[in-house]
């Protein structure tokens, strides 16, 4: 009977143990995947940038500073075929003021439908923003700017494959391996609507400016 019950009481030991350390692994395990996912150029965060705010421009009687974020929208289907990557399952937009005349516009396509997981972005950067008269359609500004360079992210190969094909020979694109390309320096021009909390723009014109807003409200982050 002695036998008997120190073998139980050693077996039942055991399995907590073993159960002990597999829980153990099992949230070490995760740990790390978590922590790799937060450090991997942001790919696993929703809506972030890696470019850093600095500096504010004043729009009326208004200030614009730091990161404006719009919506997780899923309607992919908008966009006519070939104009995104194909594993494109949600996209948002970012705008983050840079400084006191400069700002980096952001579009984000994820390959899930909570953009959490980015499959490609990319950044236009425009400097010499310049902050003009209220426009006569409405509450905005009018606002000319000059389109510098973009900045180009693919981290799946899916949409390495997609950029590839547009750009041809021009670049060779690489997985997680952010490209600068120089672009034709132009000027812009376009309408900006400024609260305490929100951003709202217009759609961006060679020339003129444009009547109305895209529709897209960006929130303060």
């Amino acid at each position: 009977m002695k036998n008997l019950l120190f073998w139980m009481v050693l077996i039942v030991g055991t399995v907590a143990l073993l159960g002990s350390c597999a829980k153990k692994e099992e949230s070490t395990t995760a740990a790390a995947a978590a922590a790799a996912c937060d450090t991997a150029y942001s790919t696993c965060d929703p809506l972030t940038s890696t470019t850093s705010a600095a500096g504010s421009i004043t729009v009326g009687s208004a200030t614009l500073s730091g990161t404006y974020a719009s919506s997780c929208f899923t309607n992919v289907s908008r966009f006519s075929s070939g104009a995104v990557p194909s594993d494109t399952k949600s996209y948002g937009f970012l705008f983050i003021v840079t400084g006191n005349n400069n700002v980096s516009e952001e579009m984000n396509y994820y390959t899930d439908s909570t953009c959490t997981i980015a499959g490609y972005k990319q950044k236009q950067v425009y400097d010499n923003v310049t902050v003009g008269s209220a426009s006569s359609v409405g509450s905005y500004f009018q606002v000319s700017q000059f389109y510098k360079l973009k900045k180009l992210l693919v981290t799946t190969t899916v949409s390495e494959t997609w950029l590839q094909g547009i750009y041809s020979d021009q670049v060779d694109f690489v997985v997680d391996t952010e490209k600068t390309i120089t672009v034709s320096y132009q000027q812009n021009y376009n309408l900006w609507n400024v609260s305490a909390t929100t951003f709202s723009q217009g759609e961006k014109v060679l020339n003129g400016y444009p009547t109305e807003l895209e529709g897209v409200t960006y929130t303060k982050q």
